[in-house]
């Protein structure tokens, strides 16, 4: 079993690869990663200085390009895959088959990993991927049990991967619209499901509230931790009483199951 571990900057990657982790997987400063959040993720250069430190210590480096591509800017994202293949990226962790096939007119053997943001959930979709693509690894999505991760595990002609740590949503990887009803845009082509350009604080005195394109999202009361303004994981009024979706915003940790895994 591997260890896979995210790095949003240089500093995580090197905390990661000097705590035993075999691969990292990192994104690049644009929308073609589905975590382009402000402060994260890698230039050029520093890809080249990630690479060769995470390298120097033999552990591999991933690089996610899993949004899917509007037409207009294509080209953003095939030169995202021709710098990260040029700069020695181990594997490219993809989503959309137009950008597979865009790698695979490239390199017939350039390990593809198959994203979560794909939402492959069985056997037939892997099955569809590895023999059109010839996709290394699949990354299973999150709402998938422990059983069905065991299924596929054993007959999956791939590698899979799993999450063992994470924030909870009630969208399922690669399908996830919801937010777009709000601001146009979605995780699937821009990379965060808030952008910050539609996030909005507003102080109200006793509490702070958080908007999302203008929309009351949540609402906090003095010294309440404030969380990031997320259409899901919001609280919302029904029948006059205040829920979270979710129950209260929780992360998914496997170590109790790990053993099984």
């Amino acid at each position: 079993m591997d260890l896979v571990c995210p790095a949003g900057n240089y500093q995580s990657l090197v905390k990661a690869v000097d705590n035993g982790a075999n691969a990292v997987y990192i994104g690049l400063k644009n929308e073609t990663n589905a975590r382009f959040f402000g402060g994260l993720n890698f230039s050029e250069a520093q890809l080249k200085k990630a690479i060769n430190y995470a390298h120097s210590r033999q552990c591999k480096v991933y690089c996610a390009i899993n949004t899917y591509p509007r037409q207009e800017k294509w080209q953003r994202w095939t030169d995202s895959v021709d710098q990260a293949i040029a700069v020695g990226i181990d594997a490219l962790i993809v989503a959309d088959i137009g950008v597979m096939d865009y790698i695979r007119s490239k390199s017939a053997d350039f390990p593809i990993h198959l994203s979560v943001q794909a939402s492959a959930t069985n056997l037939e979709s892997l099955n569809f991927y590895h023999q059109n693509f010839a996709i290394k690894r699949a990354v299973l999505p999150r709402v998938l049990s422990l059983a069905q991760v065991a299924k596929l595990a054993k007959t999956a002609p791939v590698e899979i991967e799993v999450f063992g740590f994470g924030s909870l949503c009630i969208m399922a990887e690669g399908r996830c619209y919801l937010s777009s009803y709000m601001t146009g845009e979605s995780p699937n082509t821009m990379g965060v499901c808030s952008p910050a350009s539609h996030v909005q604080w507003q102080d109200k005195g006793s509490v702070l509230e958080s908007r999302l394109n203008g929309l009351l999202i949540d609402r906090f009361k003095e010294n309440e931790n404030a969380g990031y303004p997320t259409l899901c994981k919001g609280r919302f009024d029904v029948n006059d009483r205040v829920e979270h979706a979710l129950e209260e915003p929780t992360s998914l940790n496997t170590m109790d199951i790990l053993p099984q895994l």
